[in-house]
């Protein structure tokens, strides 16, 4: 596994009133879902990279208005279709 390290200055600790570890986990999060809405991870990989389970994740990124599963008209008309075909 590669480790990246970043310097933050003590000030913006304090602005946020944050200790380093809460920023990282912070950062991790948004990082994560930032690569997961842009279509970069998929929702496992997410959780994953943020240290959360993937109930957890798919819940914060619901509540961050980040689609779940991103479907296309088409696809969504495809899909009824099939099921349509089905019944």
């Amino acid at each position: 596994m590669t480790q990246l390290t970043i310097s933050v200055a003590d000030s913006i600790l304090t602005s946020l009133n944050m200790k380093a570890d809460e920023l990282a986990l912070s950062m991790r999060k948004e990082f994560a879902l930032k690569l997961f809405g842009d279509g970069k991870l998929t929702s496992v990989q997410a959780a994953n990279f943020c240290g959360m389970n993937i109930y957890d994740f798919i819940s914060t990124a619901s509540q961050a208005d980040i689609p779940i599963i991103d479907y296309s008209i088409e696809e969504v008309d495809q899909e009824l279709a099939l099921l349509n075909g089905i019944s």
